[in-house]
């Protein structure tokens, strides 16, 4: 139909967000509590929800642009 298992980024992005939406799977993706952290601190913080879902909607097109990163092997890590 849409075929959208053949987007690298978005199959990774797609795991990313089942662990964060998964209790039981938020350990398969090292992503996954992050993402949940986000969205459970954007609900404390933001009572507007168009406000909520804009600034969400940011959220979702950076972490795709860094699993694309990712998938390619030029993903930007944290330096010690």
């Amino acid at each position: 139909m849409h075929q959208l298992d053949t987007d690298p980024a978005l199959v990774r992005l797609a795991k990313i967000v089942h662990a964060a939406d998964i209790a039981s799977d938020v350990d398969t993706d090292p992503a996954g509590a992050g993402l949940l952290a986000i969205g459970l601190g954007g609900l404390d913080v933001e009572p507007d929800d168009q406000v909520l879902l804009e600034r969400g909607l940011f959220v979702y097109d950076a972490l795709y642009a860094w699993c694309a990163r990712d998938v390619a092997g030029t993903a930007a890590t944290a330096s010690a």
